[in-house]
C-alpha cells in the first residue's frame, strides 16, 4: 500500500470537511451555540462571529445552515393580518382602519377567517369578542427573511418591520408549494396580493337602500346565472362564512375595504357601511372606516370584489349602485305631550318623500321595529300605537324621511322628560359609585360629567340621551346589586323609554360580592415600551381572580376604548401589539372572578399612561 498516497487522500478529505462544515472555535462552548429547526433544516446560531457564519444585519447574531438543504426563493404559510395589512395595495387607502374594532355582541364566532380574540364560552352570560383583522391569510415570504426572522425570534431579539411580520408566519406542510391566492410580504413589512380571479360576473345587479337595520347604506347583490354568494343557512357556497374581505370600487376607480361583522356577514350577498355614525348598525360591531366610506358619496359603486382564500369573485355591474348624498340641513321635530302626533319643525324639499316614525324595542337580532306612521311628508302627522303589544319592553323612537334624491334623513328629536329623569337617576348612582372607597373609575367619571352637560344643554337630542343612558347603565353594572335604575312606565302608549336597556335585559350577574372567597383586590399596573407599536402591561397576581381585563385607549376619557381579556389568574403580563406609533396610551387593569353564571369585578387600577415607540 502506498502510504504517501493514503496520507494525501486523508489530508484532502479533512480539508474538504473543514471547508464545508462551519467550525466552532475552541473558545466557543456548546452552551453558546444554539440551533433552530425550520422545515426540516437545522440552523445553528451564536453571538460569536464564527467561521462560515453570517451576521443578521447588525443584530450581533450569527448563523449558518448545519444540516439540510438551503432554501431558495419564497416559502409559503399563513398569518393573521390587520385590515390595514390585509387590504394594503388592494384599496385606495388604509389610513382609517382602526387597530381593533369595537367588541361584538356575539357569543359565538360565526366567520372562521375573522381574526378575533374569541374564546370558547359556554355560560349564557358570555361576553362577545373583538375583531382584530383577517386570519388564515396565505402569505409568501422570502426564504432568507423567514430564516433570519425565526433565528432572531428564537434568540430573544426585538423584532420590527418585515422581521416581525415574518416571525408570525406559520409555514405550510409543504412550504415550497404556492397556494392559489396569497399575499407576498415585502422587505418594508407591507404586503402585496397576487389577486387571483376565479370568475368575473357581469349579469348580477346591485341595489342600494339607506338607513337600513344594518347601516346607513345597504347593498344587496342579486345573482342571475351564478350562485357564488351564500344567501341561505347552508354554507356550501364558494363565498360564505370563510370570506376574508370585500372591496367596493367606484366608476372612477376608488376602492374601499370592508370588515367582518361591521360590514360583512355570513350571508355576504348583503353588505352595509356607514359614512357618519360608525355605530349606525344593528349593534354587532362598529364600523371604524367611516372616513373612507364617506368618499363613496355621490359616486356609483360599479364593482364589488369578494376575497376568499382560494381566489377572488368579481362582480361588475352595468348600472351599479349610486350612493345618495346626505341632506345638507338638519331636520328636527317634536312629539305632542300625549304622544298622539308628531310635528316637523321644517319640511325638507325632497322628491317623492316618505316620513317614517318608528318605535323600536330590543337590540341586535332581537331588534323589532313598529311603524307609527309611514306616508307622505307632512308638517304634523297622527301616530298609531295599535301595532305595539301591550307587554312590549321599553324602546326608542326614531323618525326619518326617505326620498329619491337623498339618503334617508334622520330627524332629530329633543331629549324627552322621561330621558331627563333616567339620566338624573343614573347620575346619582354614578356619583354614589364613585364616592365608594374613592373609586378611581375615570370612564364612569367621564360619562357622569357628560350627563351633567347633557342635562344642561338646550340642544340635547333624544339620540344623544339614549346613547348615554345605555353607556351609563353598562358602566354601573359592576357597582349595582340586583336593583336596576328606575326606568319609569314601560307602556308604549304612555311614552316608552328612549333607552333600549330595560329591567328585563339588565343582567344582575356582574354584581360585586362581599363573600371573602370572591374578594378581589384593586389592581396595580406597570407599563413598558416593548418595541414599535407594542406596550407590555404588567399587574399583580390576584389569588381570588379567574382572570383580568386590560382596558386601553388613546384618550384619557377612555373613549373608543379597547379591552383585552386574560383568562388565567396565573398570567400577570400581556404585550399589546399593533398599536399606533408615537401615541400616548392610557391603560388600566381589573381582576374578575367567574362562578357559574356569575361574573364579578374588582376595582380598576390607577390609570397609567405611556407613549408608544
Amino acid at each position: 500500500m502506498n502510504t504517501k498516497n493514503l496520507s494525501t487522500k486523508f489530508l484532502a478529505a479533512s480539508l474538504a470537511a473543514l471547508i464545508s462544515v462551519p467550525q466552532i472555535p475552541v473558545s466557543v462552548s456548546a452552551a453558546d451555540l444554539k440551533s433552530v429547526s425550520i422545515a426540516g433544516n437545522t440552523y445553528s446560531y451564536s453571538a460569536e462571529a464564527l467561521d462560515g457564519y453570517t451576521q443578521i444585519g447588525n443584530s450581533g447574531v450569527y448563523y449558518a445552515l448545519t444540516d439540510g438543504t438551503k432554501f431558495s426563493g419564497n416559502l409559503y404559510g399563513t398569518s393573521n393580518l390587520t385590515y390595514k395589512e390585509f387590504y394594503s395595495g388592494d384599496v385606495s387607502s388604509t389610513d382609517n382602519f382602526d387597530v381593533v374594532t369595537t367588541a361584538t355582541t356575539l357569543k359565538a364566532k360565526v366567520l372562521s377567517n375573522a381574526w378575533t380574540d374569541y374564546n370558547e364560552e359556554t355560560t349564557p352570560d358570555a361576553d362577545g369578542y373583538h375583531i382584530l383583522g383577517v386570519s388564515n391569510v396565505n402569505v409568501a415570504v422570502d426564504s432568507d427573511l423567514y430564516v433570519e426572522a425565526s433565528i432572531l425570534k428564537n434568540s430573544g431579539k426585538e423584532l420590527t418591520g418585515a422581521y416581525e411580520e415574518a416571525s408570525d408566519i406559520t409555514l405550510n406542510e409543504n412550504p415550497a408549494e404556492a397556494p392559489a391566492q396569497y399575499k407576498t410580504l415585502k422587505s418594508d413589512g407591507s404586503y402585496v396580493s397576487n389577486a387571483k380571479i376565479i370568475d368575473t360576473v357581469t349579469d348580477a345587479t346591485a341595489s342600494l337602500a339607506t338607513a337600513s337595520t344594518w347601516g346607513e347604506y345597504e347593498i344587496e347583490v342579486k345573482e342571475n346565472s351564478t350562485k357564488y354568494l351564500r344567501n341561505s343557512r347552508e354554507d356550501t357556497f364558494p363565498v360564505g362564512s370563510t370570506i376574508q374581505g370585500i372591496i367596493l370600487e367606484t366608476t372612477d376607480g376608488y376602492k374601499v375595504g370592508l370588515e367582518h361583522l361591521s360590514n360583512i356577514w355570513v350571508q355576504p350577498y348583503k353588505l352595509a357601511f356607514n359614512v357618519n355614525n360608525e355605530a349606525a348598525t344593528m349593534g354587532i360591531a362598529k364600523s371604524d372606516n367611516t372616513a373612507e366610506f364617506k368618499k363613496l358619496v355621490n359616486k356609483t359603486i360599479q364593482k364589488i370584489t369578494y376575497l376568499t382564500p382560494d381566489g377572488n369573485y368579481v362582480y361588475a355591474f352595468t348600472d351599479g349602485a349610486f350612493v345618495k348624498p346626505a341632506y345638507a340641513e338638519e331636520i328636527s321635530g317634536t312629539f305632542s305631550s300625549d304622544m298622539k302626533t308628531f310635528t316637523l319643525n321644517q319640511v325638507p324639499t325632497v322628491k317623492n318623500g316618505t316620513l317614517n316614525v318608528l318605535y323600536t324595542v330590543g337590540s341586535g337580532r332581537k331588534k323589532t321595529s313598529y311603524t307609527l306612521y309611514s306616508d307622505a311628508v307632512q308638517k304634523t302627522v297622527s301616530l298609531d300605537f295599535g301595532s305595539i303589544p301591550a307587554d312590549a319592553e321599553a324602546g326608542t323612537y326614531s323618525v326619518s324621511i326617505a326620498s329619491d334624491d337623498y339618503a334617508d334623513i334622520s330627524v332629530a328629536i329633543p331629549i324627552t322628560d322621561q330621558q331627563k329623569e333616567q339620566l338624573s337617576s343614573l347620575l346619582k348612582q354614578a356619583e354614589a359609585a364613585l364616592a365608594k372607597a374613592a373609586a378611581n373609575d375615570q370612564v364612569l367619571a367621564a360619562h357622569k360629567d357628560e350627563a351633567v352637560e347633557l342635562l344642561k344643554s338646550a340642544s340635547a337630542t333624544s339620540a344623544d340621551a339614549a346613547d348615554l343612558i345605555n353607556e351609563l347603565t353598562e358602566l354601573l353594572k359592576p357597582y349595582q346589586n340586583t336593583e336596576t335604575p328606575d326606568t319609569g312606565d314601560k307602556t308604549p302608549e304612555t311614552q316608552p323609554s328612549e333607552s333600549n336597556q330595560t329591567p328585563e335585559t339588565q343582567p344582575s350577574n356582574t354584581t360585586p360580592s362581599t363573600d371573602k372567597t370572591s374578594s378581589l383586590a384593586k389592581q396595580t399596573v406597570k407599563l413598558k415600551a416593548f418595541g414599535k407599536g407594542k406596550l407590555k402591561v404588567s399587574w399583580k397576581k390576584d389569588k381570588n381572580a379567574s382572570g383580568y381585563e386590560i382596558t386601553y385607549s388613546t384618550k384619557k376619557s377612555f373613549k373608543n376604548k379597547k379591552t383585552v381579556v386574560v383568562k388565567s389568574k396565573k398570567t400577570t403580563s400581556k404585550v399589546i401589539k399593533k398599536l399606533k406609533s408615537k401615541k400616548t396610551y392610557y391603560v388600566k387593569v381589573r381582576s374578575y372572578k367567574k362562578s357559574g353564571k356569575t361574573k364579578v369585578y374588582g376595582s380598576y387600577s390607577k390609570v397609567k399612561s405611556l407613549r408608544s415607540k
